[in-house]
């Protein structure tokens, strides 16, 4: 299996967005274990990001942090300058704010030693899934995976963002929590390649879904 580390964030910490987005019904519908207290993803639609851009917000109207960058600085897709980052949030964070910084890792069996990785939607339709050059390309000493999701090309989660109807809850519940961490995150890398291989088929209209690995970084703030 094959690894890149695509990009950096800073997410909100626990008690800025999960009393208000994650409810009892919205819990039951996306969480394959919904007593979960802190559900963590790289789709920023389960864990908002500390930074927005005022064009994605005002169109998405989905839940965001406070720290507003210029779309030329960040198009959606994150940050790849690790130093860059660090430097807009300690100038713009509100005081006494910690946010939570993370790196964004792709993992696949096939190469990603260039730049994009082309795929094939269900309809036939040629697209690739553009990788960039993160800064560092590895994260700094003492940062920690907290786990694996499964996500299409946009960041859309497989594993929380893809809704379970209550004949489906059931059956993948219990074949699957016991594969889960404390923060809803699969555990395993094989674990989250076979739920990959799952979401392709129970949600084609977002495949083909990606594995990433979330890492928590180890950084001053």
């Amino acid at each position: 299996m094959n690894q890149r580390l695509m990009r950096f964030d800073v997410r909100l910490p626990k008690d800025e967005y999960v009393g208000t987005l994650w409810d009892e019904e919205h819990r039951n519908r996306f969480l394959l274990r919904p007593e979960i207290e802190w559900p963590l993803s790289v789709d920023p639609m389960v864990w908002p990001s500390v930074f927005f851009s005022k064009i994605f917000r005002d169109a998405t109207k989905l839940p965001y942090g406070n720290i507003e960058v210029n779309p030329a600085t960040d198009d959606g897709k994150y940050w790849l300058n690790l130093e860059q980052m660090q430097a807009y949030y300690a100038a713009h964070k509100r005081p006494g704010s910690r946010g939570v910084f993370i790196a964004i890792h792709l993992f696949s069996e096939r190469s990603l030693a260039e730049d994009t990785v082309p795929y094939s939607l269900p309809d036939g339709i040629q697209a690739a899934l553009v990788l960039g050059h993160a800064n560092p390309s590895e994260c700094p000493a003492n940062s920690e995976i907290v786990g694996y999701d499964v996500a299409d090309a946009s960041g859309i989660s497989g594993l929380t963002n893809c809704g379970y109807p209550a004949s489906e809850k059931l059956h993948l519940g219990r074949a699957w929590a016991s594969r889960l961490n404390s923060f809803g995150l699969l555990k395993t890398l094989e674990d989250a390649t076979e739920f990959r291989k799952l979401s392709d088929a129970r949600a084609p209209e977002h495949a083909p879904f990606w594995v990433y690995g979330i890492s928590r970084l180890s950084v001053a703030q």
